[in-house]
């Protein structure tokens, strides 16, 4: 029984320290005001390789910890701003910014659109 359990622990180890070595934590800046913001910042990283965001209301700063073969640091940035908030790296999707409940709709100070984006 114990060669049994001994044989267990040797072949599984290995996949155990592979799965935490994949894993990794991003802290950044995300425009936004208020709960409803921290829902909907949140929701959006609610994707496979993602294992936990929280937004910070009032730092706004967002800590992810997610998995570097499921997922990279750019599509996290690109989730959030397809959204409709700015990261520290990206600018807001434009649609989706003017598509935010007023609340919800931040100065955009951090990354002004460019003329080409921007819709008359």
């Amino acid at each position: 029984m114990k060669k049994l359990i001994g044989l267990m622990a040797l072949i599984l180890f290995p996949f155990l320290g592979s799965a935490k070595a994949d894993m990794d934590t991003l802290v950044f800046k995300v425009s936004g005001n208020c709960e409803m913001c921290k829902e909907r910042i949140e929701d959006a990283l609610d994707v496979k390789g993602v294992k936990t965001a929280d937004w910070n209301q009032k730092t706004k700063m967002i800590t992810v910890v997610y998995d570097k073969s499921k997922i990279t640091e750019d599509k996290i940035h690109e989730l959030i701003t397809k959204a409709g908030y700015e990261t520290s790296k990206k600018a807001a999707d434009q649609d989706a910014y003017k598509e935010l409940p007023g609340c919800c709709q931040y100065d955009q100070t951090q990354h002004k659109p460019k003329k080409s984006e921007a819709k008359p």
